[in-house]
């Protein structure tokens, strides 16, 4: 009881400096207003806005959903049934009040408040017919009952529900009369979104849902920068009778459309439900096709994720169109063959996950699905144990039908691969025509244009030596696939591509090169940059070319997209490219980074590589001129300016090589100075990478580095394996000592890394499992600092206040935000404004004012404090997508910088984010 009273009497305590703060604070108080913070009745007939998942985690949308829009008398109204949850996507708020309207046809729902994003932490208020009841959950297995109270509910009967949240305190309406009033008193949740969630053998009708709360009123909004280059792409296409007019779809962006030709390019997604990413502010499309006879006809395939949507308008709206497809979150759709004769014969390519790991990658099985009535419905014509990339269908006869299986970054479940596959009978049967493929994973499948005979496959898989493949291949067949000949080979092979206004002009492109043959396949020219060891624009390693489109009047002009995402254009026959995305972006960035000298350069690594750009406008690809090492590939994990001279720079490679290169030039070229021994590219089993680098700022030749595994290329989330931990330099970089003292009983797995201002022997450790470390000594010793942090032990991020360098903030996974001050020797959570289970991966001290901090957290965007962090408000107006893994301010303080998991940069002007 004691301990009871103290916690709430501290909370009472807090919650009191805060009022009291505020109403000395101008700047706060005037800009924190009461409006209205989310609104739905339905009656667009639209479940935007709205996450709808079953209790094993599926997206669950479509015409079987348990969750639709159906129309009672003259207002649509949400209908949900078993046990499912309806999730709005917001982050979540502090002080609110919500209502909706309920009508229990069966059973009973929870009406959940203060929600964290995973769910683990959240009120709710159980309604049945007998009553209501008021519970807590603060873990996945941790409930708590609250409250209850015995009241008749009848079926079939609308009812309005209101709850209203202030502090500590929770009150329950049930057609504006009273019914709970209840102040959790111990530990109570602060923060989080509403939900609802129907249970087992339930029914219940839901609508006029509005929630009323406490909002900061930005005075700016964000800017998306619409770039760099990056993200998950797949598909580009030209439309058959207006080249301006084109398609690119990338995972988490979408669909983006262009007018011009590939010029400029505009999000194209509404009506598409489905959402991806840590925020679920991505839309995960993968493949696009365009009717060949009708193009306003374009339909689009969803990536680990139910989903097949069609638009009848040019791809300017869309609708769901999935009735027989049996899968949920195990299907991705990679293909789209349409039947040029008959639109309402389409054909969609899958791929099937098992959830069984291969050498690198998931083994996958596949089908096709077939409709005849445009959509309606479906059924599945094929299944087998191998993807289904691409199915081609004959003009001539379109009973022949044609589909290749397997891809280079997916292994199969039954190892060696499948190949091609031809049916004569629409559909109905298959065999396999592999006469002189000798390597079944065909990720692409080209018909010509003229003569549906001649086929050209492309071949190759990352892990195809252990299935006893030497090497990929360009193979073409002029028979219909009865007979195949290798044309082209000693790579693997991502595209082929055939020009349809000169069919001899033939390209194929993989991760190093592009190839052209000027002669329907039989010799070809290979281009690539000598000086990078890979195609693409220079200073871009642009990744394996997923899909490629030829201008249909001009053979030497061809447009590819790239899997580590961006569309490129070359003008000349696949020598030279240029970046040609302007307009949209799926970049996964890892690191941010602002010239101290001048505030309008802005340096940015992630998937796609290193890139520099002058106010975020233009973004320059500059991993390019690397000596005596290979090219550093697309992966890039960590970067850090010297705060005395900008144009040092450090970056960290991710392919698994444990890599660090210096620039002296600010980027115009790089040199490798240090690779950890045991790390090795070519074996999963041995990735390990430097996650963090940071220079010391009083003393920037003494640079500080942190080690960690991964378990996939890319992933935010580390290994669980050790790592090899610290190593320093104190030379500039040029040589690097290990420094682990300390650390022996740790798992030496580094996230974060940040050196005292003014004292270049203290620094401290964020780690993925065992918390806090700090040396006084240059690193010579490390000792745990984690007094406070209670059982949390990953920690992603650490600030320390340039003006009292005593204060510490830590930002830790799904726990939020942590303050020290007295130098790490003690750490008290400071979250108030903010999600229990944020996962701040950037905290960020205003130079200017250190009373002002930013902090990013993975799944609800950026959080703003102005009182040294006791308390924080969301700042995302025009934020599209909240996963912020980075930031950085500028050294003047004017401008805000975010790099996100999804979309790239964003920045914030922060001279008028405040009231003056």
């Amino acid at each position: 009881m004691l301990k009871k009273s103290l916690t709430y009497s501290l909370l009472v305590f807090a919650c009191l400096l805060v009022v009291i703060f505020l109403f000395s604070s101008s700047k706060g108080l005037s800009q924190i207003h009461e409006e209205i913070l989310f609104q739905d009745d339905f009656e667009d007939s639209i479940a935007d806005g709205w996450w709808f998942w079953d209790k094993q985690g599926n997206f669950v949308v479509g015409d079987d959903s348990p969750w639709s829009i159906i129309k009672e008398g003259n207002n649509y109204i949400l209908r949900g049934s078993g046990h499912n949850w309806a999730v709005p996507n917001v982050s979540g708020w502090m002080n609110y009040s919500v209502e909706a309207r309920i009508k229990l046809i069966v059973g009973s729902f929870h009406f959940n408040v203060r929600q964290s994003p995973r769910g683990y932490m959240r009120y709710f208020i159980g309604i049945n017919e007998g009553g209501f009841y008021l519970s807590k959950q603060t873990g996945e297995n941790d409930f708590f009952d609250l409250a209850f109270l015995s009241e008749d509910i009848s079926l079939n009967t609308w009812y309005s529900v209101k709850i209203v949240l202030n502090g500590a305190n929770i009150k329950v309406y049930l057609n504006d009369n009273l019914k709970i009033d209840y102040t959790d008193e111990e530990d109570p949740i602060l923060f989080g979104r509403f939900a609802f969630e129907t249970l087992d053998d339930s029914e219940v009708y839901f609508d006029d849902i509005l929630v009323i709360g406490e909002k900061f009123q930005q005075k700016a909004e964000w800017e998306k920068c619409g770039g760099p280059p990056g993200g998950l792409g797949y598909d580009v296409r030209i439309h058959p009778y207006d080249k301006n007019i084109m398609f690119v779809t990338d995972n988490p962006s979408g669909v983006s459309k262009s007018y011009d030709g590939g010029n400029t390019w505009v999000a194209k997604n509404q009506g598409i439900l489905n959402s991806a990413g840590y925020s679920g502010d991505g839309i995960p499309n993968f493949s696009l096709t365009i009717d060949p006879s009708n193009p306003d006809i374009v339909w689009a395939g969803m990536q680990f994720a139910r989903g097949i949507y069609k638009s009848t308008d040019g791809g300017e709206t869309w609708v769901k169109k999935d009735d027989g497809i049996t899968e949920w979150n195990e299907l991705t759709v990679r293909n789209f063959g349409i039947d040029p004769n008959n639109s309402n014969i389409v054909f969609a390519g899958c791929e099937i996950g098992t959830g069984i790991q291969g050498y690198e990658f998931e083994k996958v099985r596949g089908k096709i699905y077939k409709t005849e009535d445009g959509g309606e419905n479906w059924h599945c014509v094929w299944e087998g144990d191998s993807l289904i990339r691409f199915v081609l269908i004959d003009p001539t006869n379109s009973n022949i039908v044609y589909a290749s299986s397997g891809i280079f970054d997916r292994e199969a479940l039954n190892n060696i691969g499948i190949g091609v596959l031809k049916s004569t009978d629409g559909g109905e049967t298959w065999k396999q025509i592999n006469n002189g493929i000798s390597n079944l994973f065909v990720g692409f499948l080209e018909m010509h244009p003229t003569n549906p005979k001649v086929l050209f496959a492309a071949a190759g898989m990352n892990q195809q030596q252990r299935y006893g493949y030497n090497d990929g291949g360009i193979f073409k067949t002029v028979d219909g696939g009865e007979t195949w000949g290798k044309v082209l080979g000693n790579d693997t092979f991502t595209i082929v591509t055939i020009s349809l206004s000169n069919p001899n002009v033939v390209y194929a492109g993989s991760q190093q090169a592009f190839y052209r043959s000027d002669d329907g396949g039989n010799t070809w020219q290979k281009f690539w940059k000598d000086e990078e060891g890979c195609w693409g624009p220079p200073g871009v390693h642009p990744g394996f070319p997923i899909s490629a489109v030829i201008d249909p009047d001009d053979p030497m002009t061809i447009f590819a997209n790239n899997y580590g995402g961006g569309v490129f254009k070359s003008t000349d026959g696949a020598k030279t490219w240029i970046n040609c995305s302007n307009g949209y972006t799926g970049a996964d960035l890892r690191g941010i980074a602002i010239d101290s000298k001048n505030p309008n350069l802005v340096y940015c690594v992630g998937r796609s590589g290193t890139w520099k750009s002058l106010r975020g406008i233009d973004w320059k690809g500059i991993t390019s001129g690397v000596e005596n090492a290979e090219p550093t590939g697309g992966d890039t994990t960590a970067i850090a300016i010297n705060p005395q001279n900008p144009y040092e720079i450090m970056i960290s490679t991710g392919g698994g090589n444990g890599r660090i290169l210096k620039s002296i030039n600010g980027g115009n070229s790089w040199q490798e100075v240090f690779r950890h021994p045991n790390a090795d590219p070519g074996d999963p089993s041995k990735w390990h990478i430097f996650n963090t680098i940071a220079y010391a700022p009083s003393n920037p030749l003494i640079i500080y580095a942190g080690m960690r595994k991964v378990v996939n290329i890319g992933m935010i989330e580390p290994s669980e394996e050790p790592s090899f931990g610290v190593y320093i330099s104190k030379d500039g970089g040029q040589s690097w000592i290990e420094k682990n003292s300390g650390l022996e009983s740790s798992t030496k797995i580094i996230n974060t890394i940040a050196v005292h201002p003014c004292n270049s022997d203290i620094a401290y450790l964020g780690t993925f499992h065992d918390g806090i470390f700090k040396t006084t000594n240059g690193g010579e010793t490390w000792i745990q600092k984690n007094y406070g942090l209670g059982e949390i032990r990953d920690v992603r991020s650490l600030s320390i206040d340039p003006n009292n360098p005593d204060i510490i903030f830590a930002g830790v996974w799904q726990g939020g935000i942590f303050k020290s001050t007295d130098g790490g020797e003690t750490w008290g959570a400071c979250g108030i404004g903010m999600s229990p289970e944020a996962s701040i991966l950037s905290i960020v001290i205003d130079p200017t004012n250190s009373k002002t901090i930013y902090a990013g957290d993975l799944h609800s965007g950026v959080y703003m404090s102005i009182d040294s962090g006791e308390t924080w408000y969301p700042i995302n107006d025009s934020l599209s997508t909240r996963a912020v893994t980075c930031m950085a301010v500028s050294a003047d303080g004017k401008v805000l910088y975010a790099g996100t998991s999804g979309e790239g940069v964003f920045k914030l002007a922060l001279e008028t984010i405040l009231e003056t």
